[in-house]
């Protein structure tokens, strides 16, 4: 039985060949004319242009990182083609025409259109279309069959969500060619309250304090309530499309998706600090590692204990990279106020974030290349500009009336977490969200 192989594209570039194996072994083969151009992108950083063919493990992180972490949402995939929902590559077969980044995966027999026409088409929504689309998502985001809106395209990440096109005069629509999406529309989440309230104030408050993320605002009527992220791996060029190429950490490290998490064997501070001083060069080396720092810091100060290697990304570039903005950045103070927040990934001598000493950050800004003073003098900085950052956030125009209480709510709850109020319960000592 031979090998199985699709064409991997970046931006409608071909890169090379995925190949598979009867026995499920994967491998990935540059094509010489790319590997060989110094203006062309690596397709990952676990598997530089330098070597021709890459085997097994990094490419396994790489492909199995483009798609969700849900396995309710990999079951849902593999049925609606009839594959195994534990088959990355066969997943990809079917819905790889736009992931992550600059990345396109296609059968050998499918060109990619992307280069010579980025207008590609686009299937329309009528308002009730999007309207009972994104209420069939939120009432069931588990099991919900995306149908004739599912596009050929694949989100990784835990959380249920839709990927659609928004043309500039509003207007949204499910690419069926070469059109990349640009927004993510996300529900909140049924376990944790207002979710997407939460990440809106939580990435809005980051670019307060001066910090690169992703640009978001919340839609909601009476059946639903999603937050809109707007991709910032798609910009318009003159009125054309470009997808950037980007990488989770994970992937640039070859570590599968399930070893996220740095107590689950997976990154760690050092682990980033040397991936970024490794990839970047001169200036950008410090750029990348300062601001690696300052994206921890704040993840620490807010509570967001979710901060795992994975949900970190860097923009990748012919020949140096950029640390990418935040995104999936959410507190977990609304559900969770004792004092057991536990980090993703350690800082410095500590798990806890509400046990964090100054030589902790010193610990965590030597693993980036800081100085003790500079680690010091950025904590603080950060950590000062958070309170004014999260009440301003909680009373733009951009958060609809009804979600304001429980907006300034959770602003409140950031606040004392960082001034370290708490009663002797050992709870955050803010009152508890009137219900209504």
């Amino acid at each position: 039985m031979a090998e199985d192989r699709l064409v991997i594209y970046l931006d409608g570039i071909r890169t090379g060949l995925l190949h598979q194996t009867p026995q499920g072994q994967y491998s990935f083969e540059y094509d010489d004319d790319y590997r060989t151009d110094p203006t062309t992108t690596p397709l990952s950083l676990s598997m530089p242009k330098a070597t021709r063919r890459h085997l097994n493990k990094p490419v396994r992180a790489f492909i199995s990182g483009l798609l969700p972490d849900s396995a309710a949402a990999l079951q849902r995939i593999g049925r609606k083609y009839d594959v195994s929902p534990n088959n990355p590559f066969a997943l990809l077969r079917h819905i790889g025409r736009d992931a992550a980044g600059a990345v396109q995966i296609l059968p050998e027999d499918i060109a990619s259109t992307d280069a010579a026409n980025r207008q590609g088409d686009v299937d329309w929504l009528t308002e009730d279309d999007l309207n009972q689309t994104l209420s069939e998502l939120a009432q069931s985001p588990d099991s919900w069959d995306p149908g004739r809106n599912g596009g050929r395209w694949s989100l990784a990440g835990a959380q249920s969500k839709i990927a659609l096109f928004r043309s500039t005069d509003g207007r949204w629509g499910i690419p069926r060619d070469s059109t990349p999406t640009t927004h993510i529309l996300k529900p909140s989440m049924p376990n944790y309250k207002a979710h997407h309230l939460n990440e809106h104030l939580c990435l809005r408050a980051a670019q307060l304090c001066g910090l690169p993320a992703a640009a978001t605002e919340l839609l909601a009527d009476d059946r639903f309530e999603v937050l809109i992220s707007r991709r910032y791996d798609r910009i318009n060029d003159s009125g054309r499309w470009i997808r950037l190429h980007q990488e989770d950490m994970c992937q640039a490290l070859s570590v599968p998706p399930i070893k996220k998490y740095q107590d689950d064997g997976g990154p760690g501070v050092q682990q980033l600090g040397e991936l970024l001083t490794r990839a970047s060069l001169g200036a950008s080396r410090r750029d990348n590692l300062r601001r690696m720092f300052d994206y921890i810091v704040f993840n620490a100060a807010i509570g967001a204990t979710d901060a795992h290697a994975k949900n970190y990304s860097i923009l990748l570039g012919p020949r140096d990279i950029q640390l990418a903005p935040l995104y999936d950045v959410a507190t977990m103070l609304p559900y969770d106020q004792g004092r057991n927040l536990k980090s993703a990934m350690k800082l410095g001598s500590t798990w806890q974030m509400t046990t964090v000493t100054d030589d902790d950050w010193i610990i965590t800004g030597r693993r980036l290349g800081l100085s003790a003073a500079e680690s010091l003098e950025r904590t603080k900085a950060v950590k000062e500009i958070i309170p004014a950052a999260f009440q301003q956030a909680a009373t733009e125009a951009s958060v609809p009336e009804p979600l304001r209480r429980r907006a300034s709510w959770i602003a409140e709850l950031v606040v004392a977490h960082l001034d370290g109020r708490r009663d002797h319960w050992g709870r955050l000592d803010v009152s508890p969200l009137p219900k209504g």
